[in-house]
């Protein structure tokens, strides 16, 4: 598509200058079909390149080394193919614009400095691609205007650059590259229908990547692979059916934050053997899935979910073969909030510090709790309908409160080990049932129950033990058996 060969016979050259010397300026203008616009400026200091072409099919060419100026292609029509090249450039710029259907433009830039790329097509069914190559605060930017568009950008063995696409239309897919690279950001901006996005940020260090799709069908996938410190990912979808996936696995004190507002939305984010890390999730629509996974130390997770049958299953990998769970580590936290339509929870958190808040409020909630040993604590409240809480407690400074609201509701809770204490309310009218198992330890156990009902069966075995039951309301029963 492109040829870098001297111009040949059916060239139409309207206006040409160029200066071998110190300074060189190329202007080329071609009208018609099936032209060739071929320009190599080597060593010329200033140099500039101006090619415009208007018709169909047509080539352009351009080629620069050590100039540190401009590469600037215009074409109009369908079909044309733009290519731009620059080599040891300190504050070069390319600038590749298309109007028209089918056309394609490609630029690279490698081993230089604060050197820039600027793409813009418009209408439909165009390609653009930019390589960036051991650059250093240098930017690539693509605007695409219409439907069916592809942009890629990649940035590689450098530094502190920053990839940007925005895309306008139907159905368009955009793809951003940092691999070996430092403190890079990324940017993708997708409105309408169908659009897919992938960053990937691999063997780096410090990088950014945001990505936001408004529309319908949407898709994004970002890779943050080996990220040793201070990695963002941002996600931000607006529509119905989108999909994010967020992996950053193998690296440390990374950040993934990703909102969804819409419609049967749907999240992947993987922090594997990694360190330090956080994920925050906003899901506010309906069928919104949340699946997470965590390994390594020091993990915090807070998802907020508010919409119609929401689910969260902290993943391992993925679910639900029963539904799995993760965080495994130490120093963990997990946040986690639903408001909305058949809700349901699942977390597994193991070794050393483990903290988790439940709060659910709507209908068919459900929460399943999974604590191992040492500094376990839990915190949960479910109001609402058809609520169960069954929650598993190994070791160490046991700690849980509770609630449970409104009908239908089930908490069993089992603690082993040293300090337990455990405080379960369900006040309100409901089917309640409250089972609570304490072991060895500093055992006290405290079950209120206030309406319909209502049986509670607490059992202590050894060491300080305490336990306290009230129920009020209609057909209560107690158990107690300390040991």
């Amino acid at each position: 598509m492109f040829k870098l060969n001297p111009l040949a016979a059916a060239v139409l050259v309207l206006a040409s200058t160029q200066t071998p010397a110190a300074t060189s300026d190329s202007l080329q203008t071609q009208f018609g079909a099936e032209n060739i616009a071929d320009v190599q400026q080597i060593g010329a200091d200033l140099a500039s390149t101006l090619q415009f072409q208007d018709g169909e099919g047509n080539n352009a060419a351009a080629y620069q080394t050590v100039t540190d100026n401009l590469i600037d292609q215009n074409q109009e029509g369908t079909y044309n193919a733009g290519y731009a090249e620059q080599m040891q450039e300190d504050s070069g710029k390319i600038e590749q614009k298309q109007k028209g259907d089918y056309n394609t433009a490609h630029a690279s830039q490698s081993s230089g400095t604060n050197n820039e790329v600027l793409q813009k097509q418009e209408n439909s069914g165009n390609f653009s691609f930019v390589m960036q190559a051991s650059q250093f605060d240098s930017i690539a930017k693509t605007i695409q205007l219409g439907s069916y568009n592809e942009a890629n950008v990649e940035q590689l063995f450098g530094g502190a650059n920053n990839a940007r696409i925005n895309q306008y239309g139907d159905s368009g897919y955009a793809t951003a590259e940092h691999l070996n690279h430092t403190n890079g950001d990324i940017e993708i901006n997708q409105y309408d229908q169908g659009n897919w996005a992938y960053a990937e940020q691999g063997s780096s260090d410090g990088g950014i990547v945001l990505v936001n799709q408004t529309g319908n069908f949407n898709s994004t996938e970002v890779w943050q692979d080996g990220q040793l410190g201070n990695s963002r990912a941002s996600v931000e979808q607006n529509g119905d059916t989108n999909e994010t996936i967020v992996d950053q696995s193998y690296g440390s004190s990374n950040l993934a934050t990703i909102m969804q507002i819409g419609n049967t939305n749907a999240i992947y984010a993987d922090q594997y053997e990694s360190s330090n890390s956080v994920t925050n999730l906003f899901q506010n629509g309906n069928g919104n899935n949340a699946l997470t996974y965590q390994t390594g130390l020091n993990h915090s997770l807070v998802i907020t979910t508010t919409g119609d049958d929401n689910k969260i299953y902290a993943s391992d990998w993925q679910g639900p073969e029963n539904e799995h769970g993760g965080q495994f580590g130490d120093s963990q936290i997990a946040v986690l909030n639903q408001d909305g339509t058949g809700n349901t929870i699942t977390l597994k958190q193991e070794d050393v510090g483990q903290a988790t808040q439940i709060d659910q409020n709507g209908s068919g909630n459900s929460a399943n709790v999974k604590q191992s040993e040492a500094y376990n604590e839990l915190y949960f409240e479910q109001n609402g309908t058809d609520n169960i809480l069954v929650a598993d407690q190994h070791g160490t400074s046991n700690l849980a409160e509770g609630s449970s609201y409104g009908a239908g509701n089930k908490v069993e809770l089992d603690q082993s080990g040293s300090s337990n204490l455990s405080y379960i309310y369900q006040l309100g009218g409901g089917d309640n049932t409250a089972i609570v198992k304490q072991s060895d330890g500093v055992n006290m156990a405290f079950v209120n129950q206030n309406g319909m009902g209502n049986t509670a069966n607490v059992t202590q075995s050894s060491s300080g033990m305490n336990a306290d039951v009230q129920q009020t309301g209609n057909l209560n029963q107690a158990t107690v058996l300390q040991q």
